[in-house]
Order: C-alpha cells, then sequence, then structure tokens
C-alpha cells in the first residue's frame, strides 16, 4: 500500500521497553508553593537533660544491718544473699558459719543414735550424749545470729525442762522475724502460770500472716475462746480454714465443725464431711471416732470397727465403749479382717507450713 492511499494517522512512537525514571507531565492546575515571609520565632532554650538516677548501692549498707535483716533466712538464701557484692559475703559469713553449725547439729540430734533408741536398740547414755552434743551446736549457731539455731535450741530446753532458757532463745528468734520463733514464743506464753494471753496473740498475728499454720490454728483457737481478744468466731474460722489448709490436723478438724454447726461459716455439710474424713485420715483421734460412728449408723460395721480401733489405740476413751459393742455383732472373720486394717492403716502423710 502506497502512501497517498493512507486513511489513518500515523502510530504514535512507543516509550522505550526499559525506563529507569518515569516521568510525569506538568499539570497545568499545579500550584506554586508560596514562600512565607514570616520569620520563625527561635525555639525556647532547654535545659540540659538530668541524669537518670542509678540503682541503690546495697553495698553501702551497714554490716550489722544485713547481718540482722537476713539472720531468719535458710541456708540456701544466705548463700544466695553473699554473692551478691563483696561487701555482703563479708558481712554473712558468720550466717553461713551458723548455717553449716545448725545442720550437722540437725544431723547428730537426728542421726542413726536417736534412730536405733527410738526403736529401743541402744543404750540412753549415749543417746543423752549425742543430744547434748547437738545443743551445744545449735548454741554456738544461735551465738553466730542463726534464728532456726535459736529455734532449736530453745525447743531442747524447754524439753528439758528449761523454759526459761527455751523463752530467751525463743524471744531472740522471733525479733529477728522467724516465723516459728514468734509462734513458739506465743506457745510458751500460753503456757506461762499465769498466761498472758495478750502477749501471746501478740506474737501468732505475724507468725500466722507469712503463713505458719501452727501459728493460725493456734490463733483461731484464742479468738474462738476469746483470750487475749475479743470472741470473733467469724474470724477464728477464717484462721482454722488456713491453718487446716496449710496441713494442720487439728484445724482440719475444727474447721470440720464450722462447716457441720455453721459457726462462722456457712453451713456447708459436703466441706464438713470433706475436712471430717481428711483429719481421720491423717489420725486425728476424735476424727477417728466420728467417722467411725457415723460408718457405723451407715451400716458398715467392718470399716466402723477400724476406725474406733485406731481412736482407741490413740486415746479416744469415748471409742472404746462402742467398739466393744460392735465386736459383740460381728463374727469373728469380719472381726479379724477389721483388726488387720487397721493394724495396716498407716496415717496420710502431709507436710505442713512451718
Amino acid at each position: 500500500m502506497d502512501a497517498g492511499s493512507q486513511t489513518w494517522p500515523p502510530p504514535a512512537p512507543s516509550p522505550p521497553p526499559f525506563s529507569s525514571r518515569l516521568r510525569a507531565s506538568p499539570s497545568p492546575h499545579r500550584r506554586r508553593r508560596r514562600h512565607s515571609k514570616k520569620q520563625h520565632k527561635p525555639l525556647p532554650a532547654q535545659p540540659p537533660p538530668t541524669p537518670a538516677p542509678q540503682g541503690a548501692d546495697f553495698s553501702a549498707l551497714p554490716p550489722e544491718l544485713v547481718h540482722r535483716a537476713l539472720a531468719a533466712l535458710c541456708a540456701s538464701d544466705v548463700a544466695a544473699a553473699s554473692r551478691a557484692c563483696r561487701a555482703w559475703r563479708d558481712a554473712l559469713r558468720p550466717l553461713r558459719e551458723a548455717a553449716a553449725l545448725h545442720a550437722y547439729g540437725r544431723r547428730v540430734k537426728h542421726g542413726p543414735v536417736a534412730g536405733a533408741a527410738a526403736r529401743g536398740v541402744g543404750g540412753g547414755g549415749r543417746m543423752e550424749t549425742e543430744r547434748q552434743r547437738a545443743l551445744g551446736l545449735f548454741r554456738r549457731a544461735a551465738r553466730l545470729g542463726s534464728a532456726a539455731a535459736m529455734v532449736d535450741a530453745g525447743l531442747m530446753c524447754w524439753e528439758e525442762g528449761r523454759r526459761e532458757e527455751a523463752v530467751e532463745y525463743y524471744r531472740s528468734a522471733a525479733e529477728l522475724g522467724h516465723p516459728v520463733g514468734m509462734c513458739n514464743l506465743g506457745v510458751s506464753y500460753l503456757e506461762a502460770d499465769p498466761p498472758k494471753a495478750e502477749q501471746a496473740i501478740r506474737w501468732f498475728y505475724p507468725s500466722a500472716s507469712v503463713g505458719n499454720a501452727r501459728a493460725q490454728y493456734n490463733l483461731g483457737l484464742c479468738l474462738q475462746n476469746g483470750k487475749g481478744s475479743k470472741r470473733n468466731q467469724k474470724e477464728s474460722a477464717k484462721w482454722y480454714l488456713r491453718a487446716a489448709e496449710g496441713g494442720n490436723v487439728r484445724a482440719m478438724y475444727n474447721i470440720s465443725l464450722c462447716y457441720s454447726y455453721g459457726e462462722g461459716l456457712a453451713q456447708d455439710p459436703v466441706r464438713a464431711k470433706r475436712w471430717l474424713q481428711l483429719a481421720a485420715d491423717c489420725g486425728h483421734k476424735k476424727a477417728l471416732y466420728e467417722c467411725g460412728i457415723k460408718l457405723c449408723a451407715a451400716g458398715d460395721k467392718v470399716k466402723s470397727l477400724t476406725y474406733l480401733e485406731l481412736a482407741t489405740r490413740r486415746g479416744e476413751t469415748a471409742a472404746a465403749h462402742m467398739r466393744d459393742v460392735i465386736l459383740e455383732s460381728l463374727s469373728a472373720a469380719n472381726t479379724q479382717l477389721a483388726l488387720s486394717d487397721a493394724d495396716k492403716w498407716k496415717p496420710r502423710a502431709l507436710h505442713p507450713r512451718r
């Protein structure tokens, strides 16, 4: 076809296939920026930034304060604190030595000689020698500031009848914040002649607040009976429940009574039965007796005889009569089965909070 017969315009030239820049056509509506003739005011001068506060320098604390503040800790915590800095390592050296003496004293007190004496093997003279040796180690550790050693020394003095010396050890441990020392000091005030219930309550509260189950039980008992404080059944049930949850067997029985009769808590037969059974499984003699009575009423005389026999062996005099009544109504085979179960029975092992 020649150029004269062409009836359409020639094609526009195509852009290059690989363009590195995109060129936009100028828009006729594009506004030009107007440069402002206003002069910007200079910003006010800012104060220099304050340096960030640095962490507290615990190494500057007085060694006596560090020693006293950590005297109630266990050996592993003292060892961990000794690695904080050189100053603490030097300040806690007596406590580390006291922890070693205390641990050695406990091994002597509860060692093979004590185990043989508990089984009726060996002489009592050697056992007494080992006890005095352990007490000497506890006293050395107590002089170095170990609150746990003060508690153990006080306990041994209490067992030997030297109660005034025991109270002094308990007081020293309590003033350092040891929970068992505070609880034992409170118990010693309750057993004083005359009893000093108000001072006992004063030491039970801080010990119970940090989780000591025995102090929680004793505090609940004081509040229930109005010793050292006004009678408060609701507050008493609260501390019984905490002590029971912490593994105190007496508190388990008492909280079962609270739930059973609605004293301080809403009446709840299901929880009352649960706590009573747990107290019986742990060997509480009254709980064993009451569980035996309930089983007898339910018709299970064999198991009832087992519980009543266990309660009688633990000194519950009321269980002996009921046991004899059931013995007369059972066959020889069932009686032998119940007594065999009582011989094989072991209390449930718990680890109460200290």
